[in-house]
C-alpha cells in the first residue's frame, strides 16, 4: 500500500510540474473510469487553407476610390463594385510560427475592363497568444487598358488582443513601404518608389449567438507618406504627407458549419482630401464574402 500510494503521489506530482491537467480519481459518481478521464488535446494540423470570394460595391483601397467616375474606363456615377477571390495558405512551422501564401484576384463589375492580381506572403510569430508580430510582401499588378501597372510592397504589422468577457479588441499598427518601380520614371508603375503608409486600426469581436454570429466593428485612421495624391485648388494632384482618411465599420460574420461562414459588411470612410481626384470626402460601401476554411 505505502508503494502505491507513493506511485500515485509521484504521478500527480509529475503532472502539476508538467503543466497538465490532473488526473481524475478512479472512481466517480458517474461511473466513469480512471482511463475515461484522461484529457488528450487534439494535435494541432501543421497547415490550413481558406478560400474566400466576395463582392464589394466600391473598390476602397486605402482612403481612395478606386474605380470612381472615368477611372480606367469606368462611365458609372461615381464608382464601380469589384467581385474578387482570396486564396490563402498558411503553414504551422511552430506553435508560435506561421507563414502564409496568398493570392488575391478581383475585378469591376460595372467596369469589367478593371483587373487585378495581387500575391503576398506574411510571416507571424505570436508571443503567448494575444500579441503578434508579423513582416510580410505584396505583389501589385494591375490589367487596365493601354498597358499594365504593377508594384512590390513591403511591410511590418504589430497586434495585441484584450479579452474582456467573450468579446475580443485588437489595435493593430501596420506600415507599407512600396519598393517601385517608380510612378515619376517608369510608365508601369502603381506609386511612388520609396512612398508608404501608416495604418492604425482597431477590430472588435462580440458574440452574439454562441460561436455563429458575432458582430466585428472596426475602425481605423491612415497616414500617407507621398504614396496617394490629392486634388489641389488648381486642378493638379499632389503626392502630399499627413493625414489620409477616418474609416469606421461593421460585419457580422456567420458560421453556417466548421467549413463555410459567410460575412456582410457596412463601412463609411471621411477623406480628408479628394484623394487621387476621385474620392469625394464623404463615402458609403459594403459588401459580403462567402469563406471555405480547411
Amino acid at each position: 500500500m505505502k508503494i502505491a500510494t507513493k506511485i500515485v503521489s509521484m504521478v500527480s506530482l509529475a503532472a502539476v510540474l508538467a503543466g497538465g491537467p490532473l488526473l481524475a480519481q478512479s472512481t466517480s459518481t458517474d461511473g466513469k473510469t480512471f482511463k475515461d478521464k484522461v484529457v488528450v488535446e487534439a494535435p494541432t494540423k501543421w497547415y490550413g487553407a481558406s478560400l474566400s470570394t466576395g463582392w464589394d460595391s466600391l473598390y476602397m483601397f486605402r482612403g481612395v476610390n478606386v474605380l470612381s467616375h472615368g477611372a480606367y474606363g469606368n462611365t458609372s456615377n461615381y464608382g464601380s463594385g469589384i467581385y474578387w477571390t482570396d486564396l490563402e495558405f498558411n503553414w504551422n512551422i511552430t506553435p508560435n510560427d506561421v507563414l502564409t501564401v496568398g493570392s488575391w484576384a478581383a475585378f469591376g463589375t460595372s467596369n469589367t475592363s478593371y483587373k487585378e492580381v495581387d500575391i503576398y506572403t506574411t510571416y507571424t510569430h505570436t508571443f503567448g497568444k494575444d500579441f503578434a508580430l508579423s513582416a510580410g510582401y505584396i505583389f501589385y499588378y494591375v490589367f487596365p487598358t493601354g498597358y499594365d501597372l504593377y508594384s512590390n510592397e513591403l511591410n511590418v504589422k504589430a497586434a495585441y488582443t484584450f479579452h474582456i468577457g467573450s468579446a475580443t479588441l485588437t489595435p493593430s499598427i501596420a506600415y507599407f513601404f512600396n519598393i517601385g518601380p517608380n510612378l515619376d520614371t517608369s510608365v508601369n508603375g502603381l506609386a511612388k518608389s520609396a512612398s508608404s503608409y501608416l495604418l492604425l486600426r482597431v477590430d472588435g469581436s462580440v458574440p452574439l449567438y454562441k460561436d455563429i454570429v458575432s458582430l466585428a466593428p472596426w475602425i481605423s485612421y491612415g497616414t500617407n507618406f507621398a504614396y496617394n495624391s490629392r486634388l489641389t485648388n488648381d486642378q493638379t494632384l499632389d503626392f502630399f504627407n499627413g493625414a489620409n482618411n477616418l474609416e469606421i465599420g461593421i460585419a457580422v460574420p456567420v458560421k453556417i458549419n466548421s467549413v463555410i461562414s459567410v460575412s456582410g459588411y457596412a463601412a463609411y470612410s471621411y477623406a480628408f482630401y479628394n484623394l487621387g481626384g476621385t474620392t469625394n470626402p464623404s463615402t458609403a460601401y459594403g459588401g459580403a464574402k462567402v469563406t471555405f476554411a480547411f
